[in-house]
């Protein structure tokens, strides 16, 4: 009997491998990374005021990783790490903007391309705009963000994940059609400061941070949706984390960026996929951002992982026995690249922290999760441990790297960052050189709170904290900047200008505080001095388009139309790629009154730029001005049309209707305006002060809409 059931086993082998060998059909993966996320305000982490049902629901089905770092608190590095699979030092990314990653580096999106995959990435802020190379290996990469509000002062052009997530719906309906596998890469920007969430339930969530997280946890909700309708949810590897997490005031840092304490690189990481990883499950072993690299292409059965330093979790995250616990490696080099102070690194291992600075950290992160005991002095055996190890990884990343990281930005841009104080100049920097930090965080904490007043227009309140600042600190040349340009949106030119001539004496080469003494000179119609100064910027910055269009503005003025037309040339032709030239020509124009030559280049700019939102609504106000209503609405509902949720189409169309006396379509108008005003806009205050709207003032409806629109608020 025993030889029978020998040869029944064997006949029934040789049969199986007798069929035809069929390939699975690959899975498609969709990666979300959350900017500025803590895990610790998620739902499935135990934040009971959370409204993040999607990413709960995400954890419900998936592995829910409750010991996640990230390895760097501010975006660009964490996403180069995140999609190589390399620590900063070895992918040589190692702060926003400044880097580009090198050609020489393999990305997640080319492994997957190579496979057979179609790829697409939607970002949602300029820090991760194509220039950065974090592009390659993506059929489409959709950085493009004209449709977007202009930034507040000091912030970057970022877009809210509703329309994010609507583009990546969109791509992924074009997918439906297919069958190759697809790799799709969301960012969402919302829980970045400053916090303007307009999600529908904000005044259910205890802070502004929580809305801007139920928002992008929206925006999650509809790729999740567009899954479920082309019925691909289940085929799908999905994989949630965030880049970094957020202060919110911890160690006296109020975002990120600075420290590397748990509250900015502890971050949320789930991944789902049904059928083999275990429902439900949570994984306490340490997980680094590097993981998710070999772990999505060994989920995806990807054969030949790229060499990188993440650890492969997927059989782990199955069911499978744990891997060896691994050292986590966050760092931050902003207090040295942004204003030449100390950089921090720190390892996390065995519930043990260590943080090299030049005054050392030490924490038991199991007895002190908030890392507010410095064991540093009465541990220092594990403390030089922990350092020894951390230098290996220094110098093992060292070995990886291939090729140098390309600067990002140009001169002029990198002026840009000094004038607005985010890069700090040559002599700031050896003023500072080697503080610690912890040392510096008051000052630079003074300085974060100016800028936050700035952008809430308390301007009294942000020159006061940029003069204390100065008080103790007068070389302080970024706080004098700010304070420069905070007295220009003041009006106080003559301050402004005495601001920007000391941070001159500092630091003559600073060609962007040039060009604002241009700026300041040409508001008081001091030509001949803006000319001197708009000069002297363009010697040190040749590309600097801004100066070049004032100097052009300056020849028009006097009548020197050949010399203008040359510098308008220049201009156009040291930034042929984007109509910034036109588009500040323009703006010039307008300010002017000239509103025939200021539309004829908003419609160059809208030519070349179709959906560039504020060209659609400057071309629309130039048409009203024209006395041209009809062209003015066709502006403005092509506007409305790039951006529905915008309160300022339907405002604008109100104005045009009740200028022509149609003060019915003028009342529907504001009444579609008003659900769509953010908290920062008075509606009320702009109708009553607003010439344009005169003739709805006098409607006897007036007093009842005015009612209607403050208890709406």
């Amino acid at each position: 009997m025993r030889f029978l059931c020998i040869a029944i086993s064997l006949l029934i082998a040789s049969t199986v491998h007798a069929e035809p060998a069929t390939t699975p059909p690959k899975p498609n993966i969709v990666l979300v990374t959350l900017d500025t996320t803590r895990s610790d305000r998620l739902g499935c982490y135990g934040y009971a005021l959370a409204r993040t049902p999607n990413i709960d629901f995400l954890a419900t089905e998936g592995v829910r990783c409750t010991n996640a770092v990230t390895t760097a608190p501010i975006t660009l590095p964490a996403h180069a790490s995140i999609m190589t699979g390399l620590l900063p030092p070895a992918h040589g990314i190692r702060d926003n903007g400044a880097y580009t990653l090198s050609d020489e580096y393999t990305t997640l999106a080319e492994v997957l391309k190579q496979n057979g995959y179609t790829t697409g990435a939607f970002v949602s802020a300029v820090v991760l705009a194509k220039r950065y190379n974090l592009s390659q290996g993506f059929d489409v990469y959709d950085d493009n963000l004209y449709a977007e509000d202009d930034p507040k002062l000091f912030m970057i052009r970022d877009r809210p994940a509703p329309r994010t997530a609507e583009r990546a719906v969109a791509w992924l309906r074009e997918q439906s059609s297919t069958n190759k596998p697809f790799f799709l890469w969301v960012h969402f920007f919302d829980p970045h400061q400053p916090y303007e969430s307009r999600y529908a339930n904000r005044h259910l969530l205890p802070t502004p941070y929580d809305a801007e997280i139920a928002q992008a946890d929206e925006g999650v909700g509809a790729i999740l949706n567009q899954l479920r309708n082309d019925n691909r949810l289940d085929s799908s590897i999905v994989a949630v984390t965030a880049d970094h997490g957020e202060s919110l005031g911890e160690h006296g840092e109020k975002t990120h960026a600075i420290f590397v304490y748990d509250a900015t690189v502890r971050v949320p990481l789930i991944m789902r996929y049904p059928g083999k990883i275990v429902k439900g499950s949570v994984y306490k072993d340490p997980v680094s951002s590097i993981d998710l690299f070999p772990t999505i292409l060994s989920a995806a059965g990807i054969p030949d992982i790229p060499r990188n330093q993440g650890a492969d979790l997927y059989s782990a995250y199955c069911g499978n026995d744990a891997v060896d616990e691994a050292m986590q490696y966050s760092e931050s080099l902003l207090s040295e690249v942004g204003f030449g102070m100390a950089p921090l690194y720190a390892v996390r291992y065995n519930g043990r922290k260590y943080i090299r600075a030049p005054k050392p950290e030490f924490y038991d992160l199991k007895a002190d999760a908030g890392e507010l005991n410095n064991l540093y002095d009465t541990h220092r055996g594990e403390a030089a441990n922990l350092d020894a190890a951390l230098q290996r990884m220094l110098d093992f990343s060292a070995k990886l790297t291939r090729g140098a990281p390309r600067a990002a930005l140009d001169e002029e841009s990198m002026e840009t960052l000094r004038a607005l104080g985010y890069v700090a100049t040559e002599e700031q920097r050896s003023s500072v050189s080697g503080m610690d930090p912890k040392d510096g965080m008051a000052l630079y904490a003074k300085l974060e709170d100016a800028r936050h007043a700035a952008q809430r227009r308390d301007y009294a309140i942000s020159e006061e904290l940029l003069r204390e600042i100065l008080a103790t600190a007068p070389d302080h040349i970024t706080a004098r900047n700010v304070l420069g340009l905070v007295l220009t949106r003041m009006g106080k030119w003559d301050d402004a200008t005495r601001e920007y001539k000391a941070s001159l004496a500092s630091d003559p080469s600073q060609a962007r505080v040039l060009h604002m003494l241009g700026v300041l000179s040409v508001r008081q119609k001091k030509y001949d001095d803006a000319q001197k100064y708009c000069e002297r910027a363009v010697e040190l910055s040749p590309n600097l388009v801004e100066s070049m269009v004032i100097l052009g503005f300056i020849a028009q003025q006097k009548n020197d139309n050949a010399t203008a037309e040359r510098w308008y040339k220049r201009a156009l032709d040291a930034d042929p790629s984007m109509p910034r030239a036109q588009l500040a020509y323009a703006d010039l124009f307008f300010l002017r009154e000239q509103y025939a030559n200021a539309l004829g280049y908003y419609e160059k700019v809208v030519a070349a730029l179709p959906n560039h939102f504020a060209a659609l609504i400057q071309s629309g106000l130039c048409a009203q001005r024209l006395a041209k209503p009809d062209a003015a609405i066709d502006f403005f509902n092509r506007a409305a049309a790039i951006r529905p949720d915008s309160w300022m189409p339907p405002y604008n169309i109100a104005c045009v209707h009740a200028q022509q006396n149609r003060l019915d379509q003028a009342i529907a108008s504001i009444e579609k305006t008003a659900p769509l005003v953010p908290d920062d806009v008075n509606l009320i205050d702009y109708i009553r002060n607003d010439s344009d709207l005169a003739p709805l003032r006098n409607d006897p409806r007036w007093p009842a809409l005015a009612a209607k629109l403050l208890s709406s608020k």
